[in-house]
């Protein structure tokens, strides 16, 4: 648990949270290994966990094929950079689909549930995460707007 605190301190999702807030969010994460070429989701899948990469590295693929033809690698993710944040927010269909690349990749999962659960209790928690949520769609969409022609 105390590897799983110190990595949720590096990520930008759960920046503001202090250390106590910190072992509560580490209590609601379930870890998942998946070797190489296995899926952690697919594209059009219900969103209903958010990822976190603890160690290895996944892949981000959209389109058709998702990765074999016709599919594109959009991004590769590493230890301590979450992917499936949209859920927390939305029940909305995965918009790509992951794929772990390395033979031992082990990746730790919350519920939309269990966050929603913790953030009754400590309603802190929930404020900070959505507004750190909010600033990166935000960020986002001025990029996507501002790189148009």
């Amino acid at each position: 648990m105390d590897d799983l605190i110190k990595l949720l301190r590096s990520v930008e999702l759960f920046a503001g949270l202090n250390d106590e807030q910190l072992k509560k969010v580490a209590t609601i994460f379930k870890e998942h290994s998946y070797k190489k070429g296995e899926i952690v989701f697919s594209q059009g899948d219900k969103g209903d966990h958010l990822y976190l990469v603890q160690e290895g590295f996944v892949e981000v693929i959209a389109g058709e094929g998702q990765g074999q033809a016709g599919g594109r690698t959009l991004v590769n993710l590493g230890p301590g950079q979450s992917v499936g944040e949209m859920a927390l927010v939305d029940q909305g269909p995965r918009s790509a689909t992951v794929r772990a690349v390395g033979d031992k990749t082990v990746i730790g999962a919350v519920s939309r549930a269990a966050f929603e659960q913790l953030c009754e209790n400590d309603t802190a928690i929930g404020y900070r995460v959505m507004r750190n949520i909010a600033i990166d769609i935000s960020f986002k969409l001025r990029h996507q707007t501002l790189s148009r022609p």
